[in-house]
């Protein structure tokens, strides 16, 4: 078997973008940062689309709620937190300068399988297609990271 640096790289920082949800209040009561901003089914977007934009568009929506749509229903989740990946060796050519990690928090018992794209929509930037990793868990929370690259 091949070892790939890049491998360890991506799953090392999944690891720590999870990590990063520990202290994080969002999904529950009582947020003290962040805006709740409630999805619409036929949301008009403003700006960039989400899935091409940099580190900073996602910063300003985190705490608020974003729609996963599975195949068994639909599932609220707040966008907890975001990771920037250093990567010197990072092309310079790439549509995004740098990329990072999304992890979105929700109910436990709510949380999609992972490994999967799905369709997520937000009340102020519409409906786009995501990859989302493997789920997990931290503080009783289901856990759920993108790589956006």
């Amino acid at each position: 078997m091949t070892y790939s640096s890049r491998r360890s790289f991506v799953v090392g920082g999944v690891i720590a973008a999870g990590a990063g949800v520990a202290g994080c209040s969002g999904g529950g009561g009582s947020s003290s940062t962040g805006s709740v901003v409630t999805p619409v089914a036929e949301a008009t977007p403003s700006g960039p689309v989400l899935t091409a934009s940099e580190m900073s568009d996602w910063q300003k929506l985190l705490g608020s709620s974003f729609v996963i749509t599975t195949p068994s229903g639909k599932v609220t989740a707040t966008l907890a937190s975001l990771e920037q990946i250093v990567d010197a060796s990072r092309p310079t050519n790439l549509a995004r300068h740098l990329g990072f990690f999304a992890t979105f928090q929700m109910a436990l018992g709510q949380i999609p399988a992972g490994q999967k794209t799905y369709q997520l929509s937000h009340a102020t930037k519409g409906s786009f297609d995501l990859f989302l990793g493997m789920p997990g868990q931290s503080n009783g929370q289901g856990v759920i990271t993108a790589l956006l690259n």
